[in-house]
């Protein structure tokens, strides 16, 4: 679930809006496993972290219990500034501790994403190891790992062995591959379903499968046509 499509609806009385939404979802035997998202939350001044940033994510934390979900998303923020790599690395690691610790209280796991666009502090995989890696001792810690900015990334599948214990959520996406200055350009306008793109989807989750991937997969819809068929088709990608 995006927060921001849920904020305004909730506005004039949560309680029971997160009501309705919770009486939908075992109406139709859904589960919420994901909040998506806490988004700029890791260079932003002190100041404004503790004075926005905070109180933001104590109110997911709130539609979270409410809704009984367990993982909230929470992504980097996009900084343009020339701004040294171990700074960002440092600034990143010291905002998500607190972060966590808020969610451990409430028993809430947090899912780090990396994003894969040009302006983002944390663009790929091995950036955000070096954020999450030292606080693994926090068991509601781990990684979001987005097959577009995977893929776009070209990474190899090899990596996520090395986090396997820690991976929350993997989002199933596609592209369209163009020539490598164009793949560096392209961003979530260029967002495909899975399967109907350049990425090889089918390997990817048989090498999920095979180093024991036991959680969820998710795909974003907001992008594509609500039919019929759309679980035949994500069947059609794993089988």
């Amino acid at each position: 679930m995006n927060f921001d499509n849920i904020k305004t609806y909730l506005s004039k009385d949560p309680d029971n809006s997160l009501r309705d939404i919770r009486e939908n979802l075992e109406i139709f035997n859904l589960k919420l496993i994901n909040i998506n998202n806490l988004e700029n939350f890791s260079l932003c001044p002190d100041r404004e972290f503790n004075m926005k940033i905070k109180p933001k994510f104590e109110k997911l934390l709130y539609y979270a219990y409410k809704l009984e979900c367990d993982l909230i998303t929470v992504q980097p923020s996009f900084e343009v500034r020339e701004i040294p790599k171990w700074r960002i690395i440092r600034r990143t690691k010291k905002k998500l501790k607190i972060l966590t610790k808020i969610a451990y209280d409430e028993d809430i796991n947090i899912g780090f994403e990396y994003m894969s666009l040009p302006n983002s502090s944390i663009n790929n995989l091995e950036a955000a190891k070096l954020v999450l890696q030292p606080l693994y001792s926090y068991e509601n810690l781990g990684y979001i790992i987005d097959t577009f900015y995977f893929g776009k990334n070209e990474t190899d599948f090899e990596e996520l062995f090395e986090i396997k214990d820690h991976i929350f959520l993997i989002q199933l996406a596609d592209f369209i591959k163009v020539s490598e200055e164009k793949l560096r350009s392209i961003d979530d306008n260029n967002r495909e379903f899975p399967g109907m793109g350049s990425f090889d989807l089918h390997s990817f989750i048989k090498y999920t499968k095979e180093i024991y991937y036991r959680d969820f997969y998710s795909i974003e819809l907001s992008k594509n046509t609500c039919e019929n068929d759309l679980y035949e088709r994500y069947l059609n990608i794993i089988s």
